[in-house]
């Protein structure tokens, strides 16, 4: 018997139970979703069509024929117990909000922001030493702070699913709106996955930030607050844009060789260096380390 006559006829099996049982109130289908599957029947042309050589075809067919079956399992709204619980989330998204004083002896704080992807921004000011919102239907966040002398280290850091959060079929949210302090020297360390990250930190005195982010648009702009920031910069195929005041001298050491970059006002020294003209006799310094994958990579001065 073809394969293809075998995967029809399991399709026409499974939505036949699945119609059989929803009938008798054993569970219910929402079938405005499974209706959704129909892009699964290009797919199986395009295995028909391409694909020549039977086992292979036989184990193409069979991983479709397991997403649609995990597919209509997971768009069961009862009776399911723990297997529709793994997949079910009805989308509410839950607002939450963090904030850390500032203690009058801290000089210096250390910001580590972990989390997966998502939607990033730090911009405002406060009169607290650290302020967070968040907004997101698939987990939860927590904050942690300790003092170490006039140092102040806050981890804030993405808690993924729980029983309140499960992954679902359809988008997901997840935004971070962070608020620092202007008067202390912030060491800030990111890593996030996939995401669109918006960090204004010209307002903010930065000796450094190491920011790590998968595939992702990533916008940066730097002050020169510090007399010297160094700003590390690793990430996936990426449009990245950064942004530095004219009132510093930059430093660019780049290891992006298949990037598209623009580096405008920049003097190419060999070997992935890169220097402002007036670097040398420079007051103020920023220094940029980039390794990304494929990437669009723009540092432009301001």
């Amino acid at each position: 018997m073809k394969v293809s006559r075998i995967f029809a006829g399991l399709l026409i099996i499974l939505l036949g139970v699945g119609l059989f049982l929803s009938n008798f109130d054993v569970l219910t289908l929402n079938w405005h979703f499974i209706f959704r599957l129909w892009p699964i029947l290009l797919v199986f042309a395009g295995i028909s069509v391409i694909v020549s050589n039977s086992k292979l075809k036989a184990v193409l067919y069979a991983i479709t024929a397991i997403l649609i079956l995990v597919w209509i399992f997971s768009v069961a709204s009862g009776g399911w117990g723990k297997f529709h619980g793994i997949f079910h989330n009805d989308g509410t998204v839950h607002h939450q909000e963090f904030s850390q004083d500032l203690d009058k002896d801290v000089r210096h704080a250390v910001l580590t922001l972990n989390s997966g992807a998502g939607s990033f921004y730090v911009s405002d000011t406060t009169n607290k030493l650290f302020e967070a919102t968040t907004e997101s239907n698939i987990g939860n966040y927590s904050l942690d702070a300790g003092k170490d002398a006039s140092t102040e280290k806050l981890d804030f850091n993405f808690e993924g699913n729980n029983e309140n959060y499960h992954w679902r079929w359809g988008g997901t949210t997840n935004k971070v709106y962070v608020k620092l302090d202007p008067k202390v020297d912030w060491k800030l360390n990111v890593n996030i996955g996939a995401s669109s990250s918006d960090f204004d930190l010209s307002k903010y005195t930065v000796s450094s930030a190491d920011i790590k982010a998968g595939a992702s648009s990533i916008k940066i702009r730097l002050g020169d607050k510090s007399d010297t920031t160094n700003l590390d910069l690793n990430c996936g195929v990426s449009s990245i844009t950064i942004y530095v005041p004219q009132s510093s001298a930059c430093q660019i050491r780049d290891n992006a060789n298949l990037s598209s970059k623009s580096f405008y006002n920049f003097v190419a020294l060999g070997g992935g260096l890169y220097k402002t003209a007036n670097f040398e006799g420079s007051k103020k310094k920023v220094f940029i380390y980039i390794e990304a994958g494929i990437s669009s990579i723009k540092v432009e001065r301001y």
